[in-house]
Formats: structure tokens, C-alpha cells, sequence
């Protein structure tokens, strides 16, 4: 059947109003019902926030499952910043000397280096134009 013959079939059917007994429940269970977002905080929230993403759902969800890769990630590793410290052997008397021992060497190895860095090189003075000294020389 063409949607043409269809409607046209629907046009000359007799409009049939909805029974009495029908529409005062219809319309007794609209005014009793109130509004389900009113009654849950969570789908009221929910909708709001479909709301806000809707512009880029996509790329707002490239985000939230970034997060979470990074919390699951986080989550496997279970270790907290001093967890290493915490479980790590004590210091032992060997152990603090030889770690002395090393910054020592250590600073006697870069003492040299360290004058370089620690004086930053003086501009040169103006001097009078007899006096100063070319900067290139030619050949």
C-alpha cells in the first residue's frame, strides 16, 4: 500500500472521540503524577549535565574515559608517595657514611666548575675609543 492510498483511507474514516470513562483516568493520572525529575535529585542532575555536554558528547567523553584509565592505572599501582620510604630497610651507620663519602667526592669533582657558574662573566667597561681594543681583527 502507497503512503498516498494510506492517508487517503485515513481521511475518510470518522474521527472517534477517546470515551468519558477513558480520559477522566487519563486526566486524573496526569494531575496526580509530578514531575519525575522534581522527585530525583540524580536524574535532575543527570539531565543537566546531558545538557552542558551536549555541544561535543564525544569529545567530553574521550575525557571522562581519560580520567578514568588514568584512576584504574593509579589504582593497580596502590602505592602512595612514601610507601617506599615506609617499607625500605633502615639506615645503617655504612650506609650514611658511604652516601657523605659520595657528596664529598662529588663536590670536589665539580669545584672546578662550580667557580664558572657561580661568577656570571663582567661586561666589559666603556672605555675611551683610544683605548679599547678591536673586536676582530683582519687578515
Amino acid at each position: 500500500m502507497k503512503p498516498d492510498n494510506l492517508e487517503r483511507r485515513l481521511e475518510r474514516q470518522p474521527v472517534r472521540s477517546v470515551p468519558p470513562v477513558w480520559r477522566a483516568e487519563i486526566l486524573t493520572a496526569a494531575e496526580n503524577r509530578s514531575d519525575p525529575l522534581a522527585e530525583q535529585p540524580t536524574a535532575r542532575w543527570i539531565a543537566r549535565c546531558c545538557e552542558w555536554l551536549w555541544p561535543c558528547p564525544e569529545a567530553w567523553a574521550s575525557v571522562a574515559a581519560t580520567w578514568l584509565l588514568i584512576l584504574a592505572i593509579n589504582l593497580t599501582v596502590g602505592s602512595t608517595p612514601g610507601s617506599a620510604v615506609r617499607n625500605s630497610a633502615p639506615l645503617t651507620p655504612q650506609l650514611v657514611r658511604a652516601v657523605i663519602e659520595e657528596r664529598r667526592l662529588l663536590t670536589q669533582l665539580l669545584s672546578p666548575f662550580a667557580a664558572d657558574v657561580a661568577e656570571p662573566p663582567k661586561p666589559p667597561g666603556l672605555a675611551p675609543r683610544s683605548e679599547r681594543q678591536p673586536l676582530f681583527l683582519a687578515a
